[in-house]
Order: structure tokens, then sequence, then C-alpha cells
């Protein structure tokens, strides 16, 4: 079936498949406060928190963006803190927008205003009714929570809205890119990649995904073994939807040491608008160990809204089922940080988080988040 993506969201429906869970993780899916505003196409990205901010302390979840019954574009960004259970409010996006990506970074240098770690927002929707390609935006914007700002950076070289993010080095040989990049993934049914150095402040276009990809998850775990041409750190892009075979179950990484992207083993359940992230693996799992690519709800058209979640080992090149979520949802948004501190004993274990989205169509969007302990002795 071959659908196009004015008609992609609608032809969901509120009914949900119950999947059966083939490995278990510490504990399962676990509720945490719910954010102060409901969104869906929401992103997010993990940082210190904010300085002199009541409530906030230690390193937070921030979450930002998206829509909901009220907007078609949000400029809302929120910030979690595990250290004391609370979300707060924090100054909102300088661009209101649908479906950005978000990752963290250091922030660019001799940029005024912006200092430390800061959190990326990038691309994204802005126009008034969703789809129309017109709307898909190419701005990025930088909050610094050493100073409590948002500041606008060099513009994507392709506008989109539906892409991923994430942070690893920046490829190698690649002229105006050093240090750290953020990586912006996919989005707008394209291929398109691209690289943003910090240290120089500047977009560059790096080489396609192998396959279209609209609304997959990015992540950076270490590079699969014996695959040729990955080595050390990867980038990896995980699912979305194409015109060629519709929900995609496929997963491909990218090596900045070789600026290749090479195919890894496929997910065991097709996925768009999931939320991507990466963490240890779950412990006392069978054929997980090391560090995780963390794959969370989505949809297809077979099992309309996903509670599945699946985790990828490149120790051992293989993907397990895992605890699925409390709340069925897509369009969420993930991230990894440490584990609420209410309970004394999960003090410095690390999470994987789900946050907001929507359980069906039409949107109905969440404030609800839940975390997933994958690790007892808080590895970072």
């Amino acid at each position: 079936m071959k659908i196009s993506r004015g008609l992609l969201i609608p032809v969901l429906t509120p009914l949900f498949a119950l999947t059966t869970t083939l490995a278990h993780a510490q504990d399962g899916w676990q509720a945490v406060p719910e954010r102060t505003t409901p969104a869906n196409g929401l992103a997010s990205a993990t940082a210190p928190c904010p300085k002199d901010i009541e409530g906030l302390k230690g390193t937070c979840v921030y979450s930002f963006g998206g829509q909901n019954s009220d907007a078609p574009t949000l400029d809302t960004v929120e910030a979690y803190s595990p250290a004391t259970d609370t979300w707060r409010t924090l100054p909102g996006l300088p661009t209101a927008r649908y479906a950005p990506a978000g990752a963290s970074a250091p922030c660019p240098e001799d940029v005024e205003g912006l200092e430390g770690t800061c959190v990326y927002a990038i691309g994204g929707f802005t126009g008034p009714e969703w789809p129309n390609p017109a709307f898909d935006t190419s701005t990025v914007e930088a909050y610094s929570p050493a100073t409590n700002t948002w500041k606008t950076l060099p513009s994507l070289n392709t506008a989109r809205s539906q892409l991923a993010a994430t942070t690893a080095s920046c490829p190698k040989d690649v002229d105006g890119l050093k240090g750290t990049c953020v990586y912006a993934i996919g989005g707008a049914f394209g291929d398109a990649v691209e690289a943003y150095s910090p240290a120089t402040n500047q977009w560059k276009t790096l080489p396609p995904l192998n396959t279209d990809r609209d609304a997959p998850a990015g992540a950076t775990a270490p590079c699969p073994k014996n695959v040729d041409g990955l080595k050390g750190a990867c980038v990896y892009a995980v699912g979305g939807f194409n015109f060629t075979d519709d929900v995609l179950n496929t997963v491909e990484a990218y090596s900045p040491s070789t600026n290749q992207w090479k195919a890894v083993p496929s997910m065991s359940t097709l996925r768009v608008a999931l939320g991507g992230a990466s963490a240890p693996c779950p412990q006392d799992v069978e054929g997980l160990k090391g560090a995780c690519v963390y794959a969370v709800g989505g949809f297809n058209f077979t099992d309309d809204a996903l509670e599945t979640v699946e985790a990828y080992s490149p120790s051992t090149n293989q993907w397990r089922t895992l605890p699925s979520l409390g709340t069925p949802r897509f369009e969420l948004t993930s991230t990894t940080a440490p584990c609420p501190r209410n309970d004394t004993h999960r003090s410095k274990k690390i999470c994987v988080y789900a946050i907001g989205g929507s359980p069906s169509f039409p949107f109905v969007p969440l404030r609800s988040a839940e975390a997933l302990v994958v690790d007892r002795h808080g590895r970072s």
C-alpha cells in the first residue's frame, strides 16, 4: 500500500495491538510527572539544568515544540529534573514549530549569550496547516542553560520537518567541521544528512542516507563490529517512512571515521514517528551488552499506535524486544537521563524517557511521560 504524506496520519485508528514481551529490563516503564503542556510532534534533549530556576538541579530532560488542539505549532519549552522529579516552563522557542529535531552539544563558540552545553532545536514545520512543504523550516536555534537564553544559529542547507538529530564526533576530512557535531538526518521524505560544528558555526552536507526516511529516529552508539566501512562511534537512522516501502523497519549506521552509511540489522517491527535514544543496554537481557540503540513506540499500518520497545546492541549486532510502554504513543520524543530520584533506590540509575506524543488519530496530544530503568549502576 502506497500512501502519500497527506494521507499518512488519517488512516490511523485508536486500536492497539498487544505485543508479547520477549525480554525483561530491570523494571517496566514507570510514569513520571506530566508536562504542563500536552504535545505531539515535539523534540527533546538532555543537558545540565538551567541555573537559578527553583525546582531544577543536576541534569535535565528538555522537551520543546510540537502541536496540540490549541496551536498547530508550539514554542513551549519545558525542563524536567529527575533529581527533584519536577517540570518547569522555560523561555519559549524564538520560532514556534511542529516536528523539529532536538540534540545537545557544546554551545557554538563566539556566539554571544551562549556558553557551556546547549540544547539545539533543528528544523520543523512553521505553517498553519500540516502537511505543506512550503512551511518546512531550515531554522536552527540553541538554548544555553548557563545563560537561560535562546539564540538563532546558521540555518540548515535543506529545510525539513519530521527529521531526526543526534550528536557525535565530526566526520574526518570534511572542510569546516571539527570537534563534536550535531547531525540532522532525513525528514521531508528525503535522504539529506547534514552536520553542524559548534567549533566553526557551520553546517555541511554529508553523504545521504541509503533510504529516504521521513520521521525516523536517530541515536549515537558504538559502530557494530565486523561491518565493513564502519568503525568507532556511529550515527544511527532507525525506521521512518518513504514512498517506496511505506513504513520501515530498516536501520542504517554512519561512521564519521569513514564518512559512509551502511545497513545494519532491521528491527522486528515497522515503525515511523518513533522515539530514539542511546543508553547502556539493559542488564540480564540475553543478546544485549554494552551500549544500545532504543526504538520506542511509533506506529505502522498493521499495529496502529505502538507500545512496543526494542533495543539494538552493536556488540552483538542483535535487536531484542523490551517491556512495553504503559501508553501506546507515536510522535513522541525520547532521550536518556538519570532516573527520577523520588525512589532512593534509583538515585544512580540511568533511564530512557518517552515523552508526549499521541495514542490515536485524530491526535490526542499527551502530557504524560514514562521512564524505563536500563542500568542499575549509573554507567554513562
